[in-house]
């Protein structure tokens, strides 16, 4: 089974995978996203696997920081609507293993929570 590990910091990584679901699931599961560079990217998690792979889940231009007529950052981490995110990663082997085992923390912490 693979295992990722939540960290405050990840060097670069490059689109590999999408993931859709509301921002506010997110952090009801993974807690606030890190701030990013406020202009493209307005919130990011980052992760690393058992064998030090990093990984990142961010949303990408879908706040008002790149387009004024999208939601605030508030405003769409807030959203009950589904939105996409993208997963970054060295390749979409990596990318691919994280989206499942997402999905799994996911699909688990809500069946625990309701």
């Amino acid at each position: 089974m693979n295992t990722f590990i939540q960290k405050k910091k990840a060097r670069w990584t490059s689109k590999q995978e999408t993931f859709v679901v509301q921002p506010k699931i997110l952090i009801y599961v993974l807690g606030e996203p890190f701030e990013a560079d406020d202009y493209k990217v307005s919130g990011e998690y980052y992760f690393y696997d058992e064998d030090g792979n990093e990984i990142t889940l961010y949303d990408w231009k879908s706040t008002s920081l790149y387009d004024d007529t999208l939601l605030s950052p508030k405003e769409f981490w807030e959203s009950d609507s589904i939105y996409e995110f993208s997963i970054g990663a060295e390749d979409k082997p990596q990318a691919k293993k994280f989206k499942e085992w997402l999905i799994t923390k996911l699909v688990n912490h809500l069946k625990i929570s309701i």
